[in-house]
C-alpha cells in the first residue's frame, strides 16, 4: 500500500468517527470499522485470520461455535434463543503477546471493553464488549473466532447493529441458516451485499431441525440458496434431538475446519474500493452542503437588510408619546390630513404631519409598530426599548423563516433528522445598558438641539413661535432633515425642503405676506445657524448609533445562523477532508495484498 494510502488512513482512524458524530455525514459505522481493519496487522507481517459465526436468532451459530472450540460450553445457549448480546472472541495462546500488544496499542477493536473469560466460561457477552479467552486447540492455530450476536431478531436491533458494525474486521464468515429461513432471501441479502464487497469468504451451514430426510429437490434449492450468498462453500449439519447446547458427532465440522485453515483472502483491494466509494459520497455530499452553505449565507444577509430600520425609522421610533403629540399641532396647523394612529403605526402620524410639505412626503416611511402599545406617559428608554425589541423580534423571525426554507436544512434534516434551533429574543443586562445608553444619548442630544432652535429662534414673530413653538420646529426640522429611503437627502436638498415647508406654513395658516418676511427669517436661521451645526449633527449620529446596535444585533443572528449550519459542513482545508480526498482517488492498483 502507497504511502498517501497509508497516511490518509491513520487520519481517518483517528478523526473519521467526527464524519458521523458531528457532521451527520454519511459515513456508516462500518465504513470507520473497516479503516480500523487496515491497521490491524504491519505491513508485510500478516497475522492470524478473522472468522466470525454468524447468523439469525435460534440458527444454531453458538452450538456451531462451542463445537469449533472443541465442545466446551463458552457461548451461552438457551432454548429461548438469542443468548449472545455481544461478541466472544476465542484466540489460541500462541496469540497471546501479538493480541495483547493490539489490544494495548487500540489496533483491535478499538471503542470495546475487553472482558477475560473461561473456556467453559458460559456467557452471553455484551454489546459494548468483547469477550475474550484463550485456548490451545491446534486446528485454530492461525484463527480469530468470533461468535456474533443474531443478526434478524427483531428483539436484538441494538446486537444485531453490533454484529452488523463489525463486519469489515472479518476475513471469513461462517454463516449458519436455521431450518426455517433456508430459503428467506431477506435474511442473507444484506449479508451478501456487504461480504461480496468487502472480499470475505464465506461458508454457509444449513442447520437442520427436522427430522424429515432431505430431498434432492430441497438439497438443489440449497445449493441455490448459498449461489445467493456468494458463498464458496456449503454444508448441511445433520437433524439433532432435543434443545439447547448439542455436541457434535466427530468429524462434522472438519469440512468447516479445513475451509479455515486455508489461506486468507486477498482482501486489501475490495476493501480500497469500498473505501473509495464511501470517500466519494461523503466528500460529494460535503460539497453539496458548501454550496447551499453560501446561499444561505447569502440569504440570511438580505432577510436582516430588508428588517432593518432606517435612521429615520430609528428617529421616529425613540419619540415620545409628548413629542407625537406636539407633531400632531404640528399637523393642524398646517392643516394636513391625518391618516392614522401613532400608536398603531409609530410613523404614521409624523407622516400625516409632513406630508404636505413639498417633496419631503415621498421619502417618509412608516416604522414597524412596536409588539405592544406605549403608554402616553412612557419615556424615551421605554420607547426605545420597545422598538429594539420589536425590530430584533422580526429579526429573528426573518432568519429564522429563511433558514427553514432554505435547501440546506431541508436536505440536512430529510436525511439526518437535524432541525435548525429555534431563537427567540432575551433581553440581558449588558443589551439593556448598551440601549439604555443609545436612548440617554439621543435624549440628551435632542435637547441640546431644542435649546439650539430656541437660540436661534429668537426674535422671530411671536405668531409663528407661539403657534408652533421651538421644540416643534426642531423636531420637524430634524425629522424633515433625516435622509429617507428613497433618495438621501443631502445638505442643501434638506434646507431648501425646509424653506419650501415654510412656505407651506404661511400659505397654510393665510398669513401669506403678513408671515412672509417671518417666514423668510426663521428659514434663513434654520438653514444658516441650524442645519448642519454640532447640535442638529449629534441628533443624527445618536440615530445612526440606534440603528447601528441593531445592524450588529442582525449581523450577530446572521453569523450564529451560519455558524450552526457550517458545523454540519467539513472546511476544505481539513485534513480528514484531504485525507477522503486521497482516499477516494484510492486505486486497488496501488496497493499489496
Amino acid at each position: 500500500m502507497n504511502q498517501a494510502i497509508t497516511e490518509a488512513l491513520e487520519i481517518v482512524a483517528r478523526e473519521g468517527v467526527c464524519l458521523r458524530r458531528d457532521w451527520r455525514l454519511a459515513w456508516p459505522a462500518p465504513m470507520q470499522e473497516l479503516v480500523y481493519r487496515f491497521r490491524l496487522w504491519e505491513p508485510g507481517s500478516p497475522g492470524p485470520i478473522l472468522v466470525a459465526v454468524m447468523g439469525g436468532a435460534s440458527s444454531g451459530k453458538s452450538t456451531v461455535f462451542n463445537n469449533l472450540l472443541g465442545g466446551h460450553l463458552t457461548s451461552r445457549i438457551t432454548a429461548r434463543g438469542h443468548a449472545t448480546r455481544g461478541p466472544i472472541l476465542a484466540v489460541h495462546e500462541d496469540q497471546r503477546e501479538r493480541i495483547e500488544q493490539l489490544l494495548g496499542d487500540g489496533r483491535l477493536l478499538p471503542g470495546l471493553r475487553r472482558v477475560p473469560i473461561e473456556l467453559d466460561g458460559n456467557v452471553s457477552g455484551e454489546p459494548d464488549a468483547v469477550a475474550m479467552l484463550y485456548h490451545h486447540l491446534d486446528p485454530l492455530r492461525n484463527i480469530l473466532l468470533f461468535d456474533m450476536p443474531d443478526l434478524t431478531s427483531q428483539a436484538s436491533a441494538t446486537e444485531g447493529e453490533v454484529a452488523l458494525t463489525l463486519l469489515p474486521w472479518f476475513d471469513r464468515l461462517v454463516v449458519v441458516v436455521d431450518h426455517e429461513r433456508w430459503f428467506d432471501r431477506q435474511t442473507v441479502s444484506e449479508l451478501r451485499a456487504y461480504s461480496v464487497r468487502s472480499g470475505q469468504d464465506r461458508l454457509v451451514l444449513f442447520n437442520r431441525t427436522r427430522e424429515e430426510d432431505l430431498a434432492d429437490e430441497d438439497e438443489a434449492a440449497l445449493r441455490v440458496q448459498a449461489e445467493r450468498l456468494a458463498a464458496q462453500r456449503m454444508l448441511v449439519l445433520g437433524f439433532r434431538r432435543g434443545r439447547g447446547f448439542c455436541l457434535f458427532v466427530p468429524g462434522t465440522l472438519d469440512e468447516v475446519v479445513a475451509f479455515l485453515a486455508t489461506p486468507g483472502p486477498k482482501r486489501t483491494g475490495a476493501m480500497i474500493r469500498q473505501l473509495s466509494e464511501a470517500a466519494n459520497r461523503v466528500l460529494n455530499e460535503n460539497e453539496e452542503r458548501a454550496v447551499g452553505l453560501a446561499k444561505l449565507h447569502e440569504s440570511l444577509g438580505a432577510a436582516v437588510a430588508r428588517v432593518l430600520p432606517s435612521t429615520w425609522d430609528c428617529m421616529t421610533s425613540q419619540m415620545t408619546p409628548r413629542e407625537r403629540k406636539q407633531l400632531e399641532v404640528f399637523s393642524r396647523i398646517f392643516r394636513l390630513y391625518e391618516t392614522g394612529s401613532w400608536f398603531t403605526a409609530q410613523t404614521r402620524r409624523v407622516r400625516s404631519a409632513l406630508q404636505g410639505i413639498p417633496g419631503i412626503g415621498v421619502l417618509l416611511r412608516s416604522a414597524p409598530p412596536p409588539d405592544e402599545p406605549i403608554d402616553d406617559n412612557a419615556d424615551r428608554i421605554t420607547v426605545t426599548k420597545a422598538f429594539y425589541q420589536s425590530t430584533a423580534q422580526r429579526q429573528i423571525h426573518e432568519v429564522q423563516r429563511v433558514v427553514r426554507a432554505s435547501k440546506f436544512w431541508s436536505e440536512l434534516e430529510r436525511w439526518t433528522g437535524q432541525r435548525p434551533s429555534a431563537r427567540a429574543f432575551e433581553w440581558t443586562p449588558a443589551l439593556v445598558s448598551e440601549v439604555q445608553g443609545v436612548a440617554e444619548r439621543f435624549d440628551a442630544a435632542l435637547d441640546r438641539w431644542t435649546e439650539k432652535v430656541k437660540s436661534e429662534c429668537q426674535g422671530i414673530s411671536p405668531t409663528i413661535h407661539g403657534a408652533v413653538g421651538a421644540g416643534v420646529i426642531a423636531l420637524a426640522v430634524v425629522l424633515i432633515a433625516v435622509p429617507g429611503p428613497i433618495t438621501a437627502l443631502t445638505l442643501v436638498s434638506a434646507k431648501g425642503a425646509i424653506g419650501a415647508g415654510l412656505a407651506h406654513l404661511a400659505a397654510s395658516t393665510g398669513a401669506g405676506a403678513v408671515l412672509g418676511r417671518h417666514i423668510g427669517r426663521l428659514s434663513a436661521v434654520i438653514q444658516e445657524k441650524l442645519l448642519g451645526s454640532a447640535e442638529f449633527e449629534a441628533v443624527q449620529a445618536s440615530a445612526a448609533a440606534f440603528r447601528g446596535l441593531l445592524e450588529d444585533a442582525g449581523r450577530e443572528l446572521v453569523a450564529a445562523a451560519a455558524d450552526e449550519a457550517a458545523a454540519y459542513v467539513m472546511p476544505s482545508g481539513d485534513r480528514l477532508t484531504a485525507a477522503l480526498e486521497v482516499l477516494r482517488n484510492g486505486s486497488e492498483d496501488e496497493v499489496d495484498d
